[in-house]
């Protein structure tokens, strides 16, 4: 068995190639080569333990994530096992490929779901997934603007100046409203109450809401959900049942769509059109199929060398 740490896994990543490997693996599930396993928790006081599991047919590997919360931090590990005999072949650190795999999976969510020529993106918070998504977009042919509205107004312009000076984009701190008025929102925060208010959204909107993963936490408003006419999920066996953004606002609210399982989009190669003025709801709370992509194709770099 080897292993590997975070910056092995990160040296070896990038994101246009992190983005090819889940929308495979999407593919993958959508056609039946791909089974996965939702998250399931244990807690002891305050103490939590994680697991979720993916197998992916196309690499002939399953990947299981298993990770520790303790005192709201977490360290993240995935096995991977062979399909052919069961070896388990690698243990890597989780935290780099979690980082890279939420990125990559809201870029390619926004590749079919934002409005082509989308050239503005506000951001909600400053830490290690906005940071993450940051420079996931930074990277997006035709972003011109990044605006970033945080609580912690330090880290929020440390951000901002690192994007400015290695992205050349025009990068600003602003307030919410500001932010929320960018052609694509992405909201990755810890909240218990909403960040976003819908009234703030322009029409055509995209909004990408990956932080908000417990029952108990929640980013987008009631307003956002009634003008959003879609409302796409990166899985709908698991993430309707784990955050408050889809469990805590009027049963309505939520229904008042049906939600559409992200791989039925990559699927159907579906894509906005470039007048729509409909609102576009993405929401995320990360799966395995997501960090088995990701950490398939680690492991397949690192051995070879690449």
């Amino acid at each position: 068995m080897k292993t590997y740490t975070n910056a092995q896994v990160a040296g070896c990543l990038d994101i246009p190639s992190s983005v090819e490997a889940i929308r495979r693996a999407y593919l993958e599930m959508a056609n039946g080569g791909a089974s996965v396993q939702p998250r399931a928790r244990i807690g002891l006081a305050d103490l939590k333990f994680s697991a979720m599991s993916a197998m992916l047919g196309s690499a002939r590997l399953a990947a299981s994530k298993l990770y520790t919360t303790i005192d709201g931090r977490f360290r993240f590990y995935i096995a991977l096992f062979s399909l052919d005999d069961g070896e388990l072949v690698a243990l890597l650190e989780g935290d780099s490929i979690t980082g890279f795999r939420t990125s990559a999976t809201t870029l390619l969510a926004a590749e079919h779901l934002a409005r082509p020529g989308s050239a503005s993106l506000g951001l909600f918070g400053s830490g290690i997934q906005a940071r993450a998504h940051a420079l996931a977009f930074a990277a997006r042919p035709g972003l011109r603007e990044l605006r970033i509205h945080s609580p912690d107004e330090a880290s929020a312009r440390a951000l901002a100046d690192e994007i400015a000076a290695g992205h050349g984009i025009g990068t600003r701190v602003v307030e919410a409203r500001e932010a929320a008025e960018a052609d694509i929102v992405v909201l990755a925060t810890r909240a218990s109450e909403p960040v976003l208010r819908g009234d703030w959204l322009r029409p055509g909107a995209f909004v990408a809401s990956i932080g908000a993963t417990r029952p108990d936490q929640r980013e987008i408003d009631d307003a956002s959900l009634q003008r959003a006419s879609r409302l796409v999920v990166d899985w709908t066996r698991q993430t309707p049942l784990e955050t408050g953004d889809l469990l805590l606002p009027p049963r309505e609210l939520v229904e008042r769509r049906p939600l559409v399982d992200l791989s039925t989009v990559i699927a159907a190669g579906e894509r906005r059109a470039g007048d729509a003025e409909d609102i576009v709801i993405y929401k995320a709370v990360g799966i395995a199929l997501q960090d088995a992509a990701v950490a398939c194709l680690a492991y397949t770099r690192l051995v070879s060398g690449h």
